[in-house]
């Protein structure tokens, strides 16, 4: 970064984070996103410092909205002029839009920019075979009715059937919560640990919701067509939750002796989140008081044959080195919650001195302690819409280190590819 150069968060908003097919199942990617632009613009009562860009992340995007940060910009309503891309960095996608916005402001290419991240898992493009691929094009491209239904006569029964969704990785073989299940065995992450964190999550992520700091956050939604029906909360917190409710719940992803429940893993969700990035002069000089400012950021990979979802246990150690900041100095941590054994995963290699010797070749950073960690809940409660979760955790870390006065926040998230992001933020 240039030095004396801060970038500003000026604000951020977003959308109640919904249980895949259920309350927002009726609204795209791209609805998500244009509602927390416009939200996101009228909160900051935007004039005179229009974003020069929109950044937005997704993971799994429609064929008609492939660009859905252009897309969104448009729909909201801002100038055609204002330039707007899409990232995908899987489950860390809105922590690049972020990285990138940060990096445009910081070169001088953009002043303002919006930085979120949308993704509809209700609406996942579901792919047809390549047979019938194959003849709807041929269809499509003849001229008379028999020369259009002639490619059809080739077709047998298994053809028609809509090929499902991908969830495995493509190098392993293993879908996320395979994974996890073999990160949770390999680290001796047990159970009660997994069903204790996952209580903890809902637990605390109630009481965010109660006394209203998720609130802040949230753009009330109401649902179409009539609008009667509206939603001012993440619908997957479940207050009633237990540790004695959690245990009875069967393995999901190995079902003899596997350890992964749907209680200790986050659910497929919908969501948008978006924040507003400046330079530090900027947006001072336009009478805003920032949120916060970003201090450092670093992102890594992994070998995901080995354990998938580690990466922050890597990219941590950096983004602090680029802070200047030991772990110890943080006032908040908020890591990305896919599943209890891998957060519990993450926060042991923290704390290994092997870890550290053999893989970082350096000291551990230490042990994060209790209160200190997703004090607001986390996406086993909240909910995981790839392509928002790092945008929500980042505006959540930044609200409560204002709320407290000030200080380091550490943003770290897991990613499918074995990647890993970690982000330092401050406020003051």
């Amino acid at each position: 970064m240039q030095k004396g150069a801060r970038v500003a968060f000026v604000e951020g908003c977003r959308t109640p984070f919904a249980r895949a097919n259920g309350f927002l199942a009726q609204e795209s990617a791209l609805d998500l996103a244009r509602t927390v632009l416009v939200e996101l613009m009228h909160r900051v009562q935007m004039r005179s410092c229009l974003p020069d860009r929109v950044i937005l992340g997704t993971v799994v995007p429609r064929t008609e909205a492939s660009n859905l940060a252009r897309e969104a910009a448009l729909a909201a309503g801002l100038p055609q002029r204002t330039d707007a891309f899409t990232v995908s960095r899987a489950c860390a996608s809105s922590s690049q839009a972020i990285a990138s916005a940060a990096a445009d402001i910081l070169s001088g290419d953009a002043e303002v920019v919006i930085a979120g991240g949308a993704e509809s898992l209700s609406n996942v493009p579901i792919p047809i075979s390549q047979s019938l691929g194959r003849a709807l094009v041929s269809a499509r491209r003849a001229k008379k009715l028999p020369d259009r239904l002639r490619p059809f006569l080739r077709l047998r029964p298994r053809h028609l059937l809509p090929v499902p969704p991908s969830v495995a990785e493509l190098s392993t073989g293993l879908t996320m919560g395979q994974s996890a299940e073999k990160m949770a065995k390999e680290n001796g992450i047990g159970r009660a640990d997994q069903d204790r964190f996952a209580e903890r999550s809902h637990r605390h992520a109630a009481a965010a919701t109660d006394d209203g700091r998720l609130g802040e956050e949230i753009v009330r939604w109401y649902q179409p067509p009539r609008y009667e029906a509206s939603l001012s909360e993440d619908d997957g917190i479940r207050r009633d939750t237990d540790f004695e409710s959690l245990s009875a719940l069967r393995p999901v992803f190995d079902r003899r002796d596997g350890t992964l429940t749907a209680g200790n893993s986050s659910p497929l969700t919908d969501g948008a989140a978006a924040l507003l990035m400046m330079r530090e002069d900027k947006a001072k000089a336009e009478g805003y008081t920032p949120l916060g400012y970003l201090r450092s950021y670093a992102f890594a990979a992994v070998d995901p044959s080995e354990q998938l979802l580690i990466g922050p246990a890597y990219s941590t150690p950096v983004a602090l080195d680029r802070a200047g900041l030991a772990l110890s100095d943080l006032n908040l941590v908020d890591l990305h919650e896919a599943f209890a054994a891998q957060v519990l995963s993450v926060l042991q290699a923290f704390d290994s001195k092997k870890f550290a010797a053999e893989k970082l070749g350096r000291a551990p950073l230490g042990t994060v302690d209790d209160d200190k960690l997703n004090v607001a809940g986390g996406s086993i409660a909240i909910g995981h819409p790839f392509g928002a979760t790092g945008a929500r955790i980042t505006l959540s870390v930044l609200r409560e280190l204002k709320r407290r006065g000030g200080g380091f926040g550490l943003i770290g998230v897991c990613a499918a590819g074995g990647l890993g992001a970690s982000f330092i933020v401050e406020s003051e």
